[in-house]
């Protein structure tokens, strides 16, 4: 169960016929009320924020009340929130589902569809959801190329077991302003996915991405492997040619042929556990690339993480200009891979 920050009415909407993506207000049958079960998240919700106002002596009406205002800006603002206002509110609520025929999706059917929503494994709207938040907001535009904006966020995920009263309450637009960049974000996913590779290629990307927020020594070895993934021939030192087109444009030629090289230096270091010299190789990159640049407050971070959160930052930004090409050139990143 997926719910998106946005509200109206709307008819069933696909979004991507190939995977089977629909937009919708929330189903209420009785073997599957999810109206019954928002109303709940949203009372409780609003008892826990209430409380934890109450702990901290803090006076301010519960954000219940704000969203209530953005979603029917026409209306009187309740002095109390009864039943019939919750039932409102979750008749607008917009929610994203997957509906497909196995035969429809080359992946197999319950045992290895990876769109199938299991017990013990995330609701995959989630996961597409965050990989669609991850890729519509990359800056700068790269080749002229942007992806489609705006992309909703989600507010209840049952994904998650624990009460975000905070969550829940975020936006109140309306979905119009959605629908068109969610189409758009459609045709890219189904223009992609051509054959079956192309589907597990899509499901490794989307999963590499979810949950990744740790920028560490972890995030910047996944990112450099996406790299190689996606562009990689026959060894890695081709990516101190390779990734040069995906740094940043502030960067002199010098410049970017020294970066590409120490990002592939700063990986194999860490892999292949030689501490010592990735300790001399962070602190090159930051001597060449931060200082005089940045400011380092050392009592957030040290010298050290402060570095390797930036490369993380830099490796970020060029998977979002490789993954660009994935959507909207792929021939031409296909000939760049072949190349050595």
């Amino acid at each position: 169960m997926l719910v998106l920050n946005c509200y109206g009415k709307i008819n069933r909407i696909c979004i991507s016929k190939k995977i089977g993506m629909y937009l919708s207000n929330l189903p209420d049958s009785v073997e599957n009320n999810w109206k019954s079960a928002l109303k709940e998240q949203l009372w409780l919700s609003k008892e826990a924020e209430e409380l934890v106002q109450h702990n901290l002596k803090i006076n301010r009406s519960s954000q219940i009340f704000e969203l209530y205002h953005k979603v029917f800006s026409r209306k009187k603002i309740p002095r109390e929130f009864t039943d019939t206002n919750y039932e409102e509110l979750v008749d607008k609520m917009i929610c994203v589902t997957f509906d497909y025929a196995y035969d429809d999706i080359p992946l197999g059917g319950m045992d290895t569809n990876c769109f199938d929503g299991r017990i013990c494994e995330d609701d995959y709207a989630e996961k597409v959801i965050n990989f669609m938040n991850f890729l519509a907001y990359s800056r700068p535009i790269y080749n002229g190329r942007g992806f489609p904006t705006p992309v909703p966020q989600w507010t209840y995920s049952s994904n998650h077991d624990e009460l975000d009263y905070y969550r829940i309450f975020w936006g109140g637009e309306s979905v119009t302003q959605y629908l068109n960049s969610m189409l758009e974000w459609g045709k890219l996913f189904d223009n992609f996915l051509i054959n079956r590779e192309r589907y597990l290629q899509l499901d490794y990307l989307i999963n590499s991405i979810y949950k990744d927020n740790e920028y560490n020594e972890y995030h910047l070895i996944k990112d450099f492997s996406l790299c190689q993934l996606m562009l990689e021939n026959k060894c890695e030192a081709e990516l101190d040619i390779k990734l040069q087109r995906f740094l940043p444009d502030r960067l002199s030629n010098d410049e970017k042929q020294l970066c590409a090289k120490l990002l592939r230096q700063l990986r194999n270091k860490i892999a292949h556990g030689d501490f010592i010299a990735f300790e001399e190789k962070i602190e090159e990159y930051a001597i060449r690339f931060l200082d005089g640049k940045f400011e380092f407050d050392y009592s957030e971070y040290s010298r050290k993480n402060w570095t390797i959160e930036h490369v993380c930052c830099l490796l970020d930004d060029v998977l979002k200009k490789i993954f660009n090409m994935v959507f909207y050139d792929y021939e031409t990143l296909e000939n760049i891979k072949k190349a050595r």
